[in-house]
């Protein structure tokens, strides 16, 4: 048998026993009805009947208020257990998006760096494609070897270039990932915060 059935059971006995026993009080009233030497009894004993009457009903609606109380609980208890699971997935959600975002970041700086790199690279390339310019413009001329140098220097330069644009676009990428991670993450903390405000709540009326 279950909890909820014994409760039931019990309730169907008692109610049981109260007919019986209202059928006996007006067996008893109806053998005192006319008997004017128990009249007095007779006033005595419906003044019980019905105190006993208004006992049983104040009974039955406190235990009434009892079972919707106590089923009020087990839903607000219920509804606690759903928001603390929430709330436990949620902070899951906010620990991996601080991770996501701290990997980007570090992305972010390493991509910094080799667009510095480039940068620089590129700069110095320049200088000695400028100072060979130069010696030509002064008619100095280039031999073989210096012009294969000056070619290599050009697609060196060509190369660090197309990398570090593809630096600069990747740093562009990663920065509105992040925006979109810090966007998350915000989201996820306000629910957070909601939903502990509701496990107060609901913790609050049980």
């Amino acid at each position: 048998m279950t909890d909820t059935a014994k409760p039931d059971a019990t309730l169907g006995a008692e109610h049981t026993a109260f007919e019986q026993l209202e059928r006996d009080f007006q067996q008893v009233l109806e053998e005192l009805v006319g008997d004017s030497s128990l009249e007095r009894f007779r006033v005595e004993y419906e003044k019980i009947h019905r105190a006993l009457k208004k006992s049983h009903e104040s009974e039955k609606r406190l235990i009434k208020k009892c079972r919707e109380l106590n089923a009020e609980i087990v839903a607000n208890a219920a509804k606690v257990q759903t928001a603390l699971k929430l709330s436990e997935e949620d902070q899951n959600t906010i620990q991996a998006l601080k991770k996501e975002i701290e990997k980007a970041w570090k992305m972010v700086d390493a991509s910094h760096e080799k667009e510095a790199r480039a940068k620089e690279t590129i700069q110095q390339l320049k200088l000695e494609i400028a100072n060979l310019t130069r010696l030509v413009e002064q008619g100095a001329g280039l031999g073989l070897g210096e012009e294969a140098t000056v070619n290599e220097l050009l697609r060196q330069k060509e190369e660090l270039t197309r990398e570090r644009d593809m630096q600069v676009d990747q740093i562009v990428s990663l920065r509105s990932e992040l925006v979109e991670l810090q966007d998350k993450l915000r989201a996820a903390e306000s629910e957070k915060l909601e939903l502990e405000g509701e496990i107060q709540g609901l913790k609050d009326n049980i």
